[in-house]
């Protein structure tokens, strides 16, 4: 590798970014480029424990309707996509390793096989929303309060009895409840404010990590273009990292997100 233009270098018969200016190993740039990077993941993580707050809360107030409301989800859907992104950060991970190597034929296919695991991810999740959304029992109608008279409409409701301070009430259950405001804070059994609260944190968690995959793969198609451009050698790799640790943050809020949602019951 040798120079010839400020900022390039001749790296196997070609002008590439030189390292030593614009990252690695540069130390100060290098440093500059995780410190950056880290610091956006943290920002990240905190939107995500203001959820996880909001879920602890309300499993809290009622663990009973969260454990019924959960068996409503699949565990083999959420199974496979978690085998799923585990499998992908390997791959970017691998990657990572590979350009770090000179590889950079082997960063694009394992590059593009992390891009494919998350296209699947995000197809499981289709069909695991349609799936919901035809039963009538997710969704945006679970935030609703017209869902009732779905429910009573389909005969998804049945009158049956309830345990409260040691009293029978009679209540009117659905498979699924729907979620009211008005509700929030009710000690009234018979309008439980929060068995349908575990659906609407489970759209909205699941939603933004999907965005969050989505956003993934932007990076990562990014990351691959420049790749293909061979601008990436073993003095010059970090949009390769940057874009690593991004997925792996993805695939880190999954993995706390599926005990939560999948396992709870």
């Amino acid at each position: 590798m040798s120079s010839n233009q400020a900022g390039y270098v001749t790296y196997e018969g070609r002008q590439v970014r030189d390292g030593s200016l614009w990252g690695n190993p540069a130390p100060l740039v290098y440093s500059m480029s995780r410190f950056g990077i880290w610091l956006f993941l943290a920002t990240e993580i905190l939107l995500f424990a203001i959820l996880f707050t909001a879920y602890a809360i309300s499993y809290y107030r009622d663990g009973a309707g969260f454990h019924a409301s959960a068996k409503e989800l699949s565990v083999a859907f959420g199974t496979a996509n978690t085998i799923i992104l585990l499998f992908s950060s390997f791959t970017v991970a691998w990657g990572i390793e590979a350009v770090k190597r000179g590889n950079n034929k082997l960063m694009l296919i394992l590059f593009a096989v992390t891009i494919v695991c998350g296209i699947v991810f995000l197809v499981n999740k289709k069909f695991e929303y349609s799936h919901k959304m035809h039963e009538v029992e997710l969704a945006k109608q679970a935030i609703a309060p017209e869902l009732y008279q779905a429910l009573k409409a389909d005969n998804k409701c049945e009158e049956t009895f309830d345990k409260h301070h040691g009293d029978d009430i009679k209540v009117e259950k659905c498979k699924v409840i729907p979620f009211n405001l008005a509700n929030i804070g009710s000690t009234d059994k018979s309008k439980p404010a929060f068995a349908s609260m575990f659906f609407f944190l489970y759209f909205i968690m699941t939603g933004i990590h999907g965005l969050h995959i989505i956003i993934g793969l932007g990076l990562l198609i990014w990351v691959m273009k420049k790749g293909l451009k061979g601008e990436f050698h073993p003095g010059w790799y970090t949009p390769v990292e940057v874009g690593g640790l991004y997925w792996h943050l993805v695939d880190l809020i999954w993995i706390y997100l599926f005990p939560l949602l999948y396992l709870v019951s």
